[in-house]
């Protein structure tokens, strides 16, 4: 248990190390929603490598957070301002907003749509496929 403890604050400590370059990358703002001025979080896109990694991270708003925390249990408009991100130059921000629209594709039609007017690159269908909510 102790180990597993350590590992977690070692893990932890390796992620906090990449807020620096998330902060230039993101301009200080939700990568998701774009929402600026607001307590910002490093998230781990899923599954979670063993190692972090710089590109397997995105820096969130804490609305963000609570939308993707509660992705099963959201309204057809939680999720518009992940049309924006759908744009982003970022692929890991991307392909984690194209995922939490797959989610609700077939419930919602603006959302299929949206989804199939979108062009994505084959690094983004790659990434797609390996994030796991």
């Amino acid at each position: 248990m102790a180990n597993k403890k350590k590992n977690y604050k070692e893990n932890l400590s390796r992620v906090g190390d990449f807020g620096k370059d998330l902060t230039r990358r993101s301009k200080a703002k939700c990568e998701l929603c774009n929402a600026g001025k607001v307590h910002l979080t490093i998230f781990e896109v899923p599954p979670v490598p063993k190692e972090p990694t710089f590109d397997n991270c995105i820096f969130i708003c804490d609305h963000c957070l609570n939308i993707i925390n509660n992705i099963d249990n959201l309204k057809e408009n939680d999720l518009r301002f992940l049309e924006g991100a759908c744009w982003s130059e970022t692929p890991i921000v991307k392909a984690t907003a194209i995922v939490m629209l797959k989610i609700y594709q077939e419930k919602y039609l603006w959302i299929e749509e949206f989804l199939d007017d979108l062009y994505i690159e084959e690094e983004i269908k790659e990434l797609i496929e390996q994030i796991k909510f």
